[in-house]
């Protein structure tokens, strides 16, 4: 059985978000519980697709130009963001989803400036 929570729950309206942006195929909200961030935006295909690997050109560039809307409104709020998807075993909703994240809780990584100093 295939768990899917945003093809079960989210896309049918059966869950309330704040949609962030919407298209015919493709759906930007913040959910109701934040994973992490200050600020925290998921954008899934509203189609299923199981993972990056399985995106279409067509769907993709769809995806990408709601990324890029949906980042440009958190980057004005907090100044910067991270925008993450993940694959495989790092999946937990096998679902492609990316999430658009800011502010406390975010990751941060090292820089080469601060490993050499």
């Amino acid at each position: 059985m295939r768990q899917d929570w945003y093809c079960d729950e989210v896309i049918p309206g059966r869950v309330e978000v704040e949609v962030v942006v919407e298209t015919a195929t493709v759906l930007a909200f913040r959910p109701p519980r934040p994973g992490f961030g200050r600020e925290h935006v998921i954008v899934v295909p509203k189609a299923h697709v199981d993972s990056l690997l399985d995106l279409t050109p067509a769907l993709g560039a769809e995806v990408l130009a709601v990324l890029q809307r949906a980042a440009a409104q958190v980057v004005a709020r907090h100044g910067g963001c991270q925008v993450l998807t993940t694959l495989g075993d790092e999946q937990h909703n096998r679902h492609l989803h990316w999430h658009i994240a800011a502010g406390e809780g975010v990751a941060r990584f090292v820089t080469a400036a601060v490993l050499s100093g």
